[in-house]
């Protein structure tokens, strides 16, 4: 992860095409609510489908306190589609499959190049009012064995 992105820093406010194609904001997503944001490895990895299926049951309870979930991965439309049908998600997923934002958090994972993930990282933002556009940081939570990151 860049070294600039700590709890207390301004986190990009990235535009990329959800699940419909519409092109969405991470900022749009969230309005004022607190908004947890899952970057995931993708739809192809048996753990990520695995803990996707346990947000689906998360997620219900995260609705009730005006907290919004969105999954970002570098899966294409198709795949990123695949994906939260197969889990049954019924929150936001965007795709990223050129990349954009692996690139500028510098979270590439290193050990599958076949699929060229990014390292999983859920990310905890807070609450913000709605006429600030910047997104909060406020924890970043890792695998503890690094997820794949160069060492």
């Amino acid at each position: 992860m860049r070294p600039d992105i700590v709890p207390g820093a301004v986190f990009p406010d990235y535009e990329l095409p959800d699940h419909r194609g519409k092109h969405r904001t991470l900022s749009e997503l969230q309005g004022g609510d607190p908004l947890v944001l899952v970057l995931s490895r993708g739809g192809f990895c048996p753990k990520e489908r695995r803990q996707h299926e346990g947000l689906v049951h998360l997620h219900r309870e995260m609705e009730v306190g005006y907290c919004r979930l969105v999954t970002m991965s570098t899966d294409n439309l198709l795949e990123t589609n695949e994906f939260r049908a197969g889990v049954g998600a019924h929150w936001t997923f965007l795709s990223d499959p050129v990349r954009k934002v692996q690139k500028d958090l510098d979270i590439a994972e290193y050990t599958d190049p076949h699929h060229d993930p990014m390292i999983p990282h859920t990310l905890v933002f807070e609450a913000w009012p709605a006429c600030l556009q910047d997104l909060q940081w406020v924890l970043v939570l890792r695998p503890a064995d690094g997820g794949g990151a160069a060492p």
